[in-house]
């Protein structure tokens, strides 16, 4: 016999009251990280919050407290509909949609340099691909943009993806049609595992991680078995900002992991505060 169960959507108050879960919730979906409900597992849609400040897909979490006796499935506290806040929506005026067109039109020293890059290999070989990393999904956004400008033919996997589009925009780049893409826009920890990129020979590191195994992981996607070209990588690092610091962090462990096994422990947590 099948039980039939009417599932059924309440309104979500907004966040305008409470500016602190409201902080939460955007930090969980514009951080650079990839985030996932932990019902699902996939991506969030129409993400809410709860009191416990937990991120859900709202279906999910709405049919998990008609099933699971009103308690939040991550830190089971009594949990109920009225418990759960969605982000508020915001309509932009002429005057927003006027600053978000001038806030396009401008490109960061950082973006003018990749596009020479990719502009200066697209002259010499059209065939040539190029993956892009970054750790933050914003910067991907902007470079895309600045992608179409310029006329290149891109496909972009980051951690708001699901399984069947990250396979769609893996396969269109390894496709070797004249219109397939020649730029791949890639999350860094979205991509660190898992793909074979030796389709492309170019390889851009938008911005340093502190971890450098997290970006050689990432780089050994190009470089891998079956890659039968030179493979070139190229370091995109602001003068004088933190991320030469970082860059001099990333040594320092690199270093670190090498004479591990030379160093005592005091030596080694005097390392780490450093760091800090």
């Amino acid at each position: 016999m099948f039980k039939q169960i009417t599932h059924f959507s309440v309104h979500c108050p907004d966040l305008s009251s409470s500016p602190e879960l409201l902080q939460k919730l955007l930090s969980a979906l514009q951080s650079g990280d990839d985030f996932d409900c932990p019902i699902c597992l996939s991506p969030p849609s129409l993400a809410v919050i709860t009191k416990c400040s937990h991120v859900f897909c709202r279906k999910c979490i709405e049919k998990t407290l008609m099933q699971d006796k009103e308690k939040c499935p991550m830190c089971r506290v009594p949990l109920t509909m009225s418990d759960l806040f969605a982000s508020p929506k915001v309509e932009l005026t002429n005057e927003n949609d006027e600053g978000l067109e001038n806030t396009q039109q401008e490109t960061s020293a950082k973006i003018k340099a990749l596009l020479q890059h990719l502009s200066d290999v697209r002259a010499s070989d059209p065939t040539t691909k190029s993956v892009v990393f970054s750790q933050f999904s914003g910067m991907l956004s902007l470079v895309q943009g600045s992608l179409e400008a310029a006329g290149f033919k891109y496909v972009r996997l980051d951690g708001s993806m699901n399984l069947k589009k990250r396979e769609a925009a893996l396969r269109a780049f390894q496709s070797k049609g004249s219109c397939s893409p020649t730029v791949f826009l890639l999350s860094l920890k979205a991509a660190g595992v898992g793909l074979n990129l030796v389709a492309a020979s170019r390889v851009y590191m938008l911005d340093p991680w502190w971890n450098p195994a997290v970006e050689e992981q990432a780089m050994d996607r190009v470089h891998r078995l079956g890659q039968t070209q030179d493979v070139e990588i190229v370091r995109l690092i602001v003068r004088d900002s933190i991320e030469e610091r970082i860059l001099t962090m990333q040594e320092r462990k690199r270093n670190l992991a090498r004479s591990a096994f030379n160093k005592s422990a005091g030596e080694m947590r005097r390392g780490r505060i450093e760091d800090i």
